[in-house]
């Protein structure tokens, strides 16, 4: 990496390095930020490129990212937070809370229902087993019902609640439980979340987890102040950055959501979510701050399916092999490294966003690793199986 490419670089991890500074060198990403913390602090962070590639604004540490699915993990501890206060059990009917979730229905090819073989729990909602789906990822048969109903997943026709009552009323894909699809189940559990608390899910996260964990640049609307550090998000186009798709400088994300949207609306940056990794990695708690007890977190990232996701239906899902991977309450889980063609090591937990974005955590080696950039469709680039697979080559050199 060059100077005008690195505002911070700790030396250490060169196939990292390596991989960061060839994106940015041959123009496939803008900029970037990565880092790998360990249960003592940070091991390695490298800052690459610009935030918007017009402006030349030097990408920073602390640049503002669209997390996007990296939201559902967030909205998952919120829910175990109240798991753990007695609010529910994960086999709990959601119809014990949402009327509009009794009775549900699976759609049939012909277009009939029929009624479905049990009801959806809390448990389903959160391993994506409830059968439901999300329009930005699919292509089924339940994509045109959701649209014509406002579902559609961040873009959904506002309020929250009421678009979690459209989505009781849709009929499912599958029986809940038997089957694995990428949905905006994870919305419900927000929605869950106001209910079980009696608090707006936006005014729980920020006084349960977000501020606790000094997280006080991640929320649904870039911060005051922050605006300026926004990363303009680009189309990927035969293989090479393409044109903007929100700029930095008039993003709709300056500006409050009219839909909060658990499962994806989040803005945040390196040093915040950082913060939420290394909760995770010491077991609930940071700094004297307790969010979880151990056993919950173990329990979140302890795999919820009867077998791994590529034997319960989620194929190529986002470009990937799901193989000898697993789901648990809010995570994917590495089953068998092997299997999933991993090093043996890489007994990991973690998720992605949309625009790029990517975390895991490894309990074992006592590791977690984080990659921040901005373009989409994320399946576009292989980078975050690279990045994967230099992090553990990195650990094997004996990266310091």
């Amino acid at each position: 990496m060059t100077a005008s490419e690195a505002a911070v670089c700790r030396a250490g991890f060169p196939a990292l390095q390596g991989l960061l500074s060839g994106y940015v060198a041959d123009g496939r990403l803008a900029g970037a930020v990565a880092a790998v913390i360990d249960r003592t602090g940070l091991r390695w962070q490298a800052v690459a490129g610009v935030q918007d590639v017009d402006s030349a604004v030097p990408m920073a540490w602390d640049s503002v990212f669209r997390i996007y699915s990296m939201t559902k993990p967030v909205t998952s501890i919120a829910a175990m937070i109240l798991w753990e206060e007695g609010r529910f059990a994960l086999d709990d009917p959601v119809a014990d809370w949402l009327s509009a979730f009794a009775a549900p229905q699976v759609l049939l090819p012909d277009g009939s229902t029929r009624p479905a073989a049990g009801p959806v729990t809390v448990r389903h909602l959160l391993s994506h087993t409830a059968g439901m789906t999300l329009p930005a990822f699919a292509e089924d048969a339940l994509v045109p019902l959701y649209l014509a109903n406002g579902l559609d997943g961040i873009r959904s026709t506002p309020p929250l609640a009421a678009a979690v009552d459209r989505l009781g009323r849709m009929p499912l894909l599958f029986d809940p439980g038997t089957r694995w699809r990428y949905s905006m189940a994870t919305d419900v559990v927000g929605h869950l979340v106001e209910l079980w608390s009696g608090l707006p899910f936006e005014d729980f996260i920020d006084r349960r987890i977000l501020a606790p964990l000094g997280m006080s640049e991640t929320g649904f609307r870039v911060p005051a102040g922050a605006a300026g550090r926004l990363v303009t998000t680009y189309a990927v186009a035969e293989g090479r950055l393409g044109p903007a798709i929100d700029r930095g400088a008039d993003s709709a994300f300056r500006a409050p959501p009219a839909y909060i949207c658990p499962a994806g609306g989040l803005v945040s940056t390196a040093p915040d979510y950082l913060r939420l990794m290394a909760m995770l990695l010491h077991g609930g708690s940071l700094d004297g701050v307790r969010i979880l007890r151990p056993e919950t977190v173990a329990l979140m990232h302890r795999n919820q399916l009867p077998g791994d996701m590529a034997a319960m239906g989620a194929g190529d899902f986002n470009g990937a092999s799901w193989t000898g991977i697993g789901f648990g309450l809010g995570f994917s889980t590495v089953l068998d490294p092997v299997r999933a063609g991993l090093p043996p090591g890489a007994v990991d937990y973690g998720w992605t966003g949309a625009a790029g974005t990517a975390f895991l955590v490894n309990s074992e080696a006592g590791i977690a690793a984080l990659l921040l950039a901005q373009y989409m469709p994320s399946r576009a680039y292989p980078l975050r199986a690279e990045f994967r697979q230099a992090l553990y080559s990195d650990l094997a050199e004996g990266a310091a």
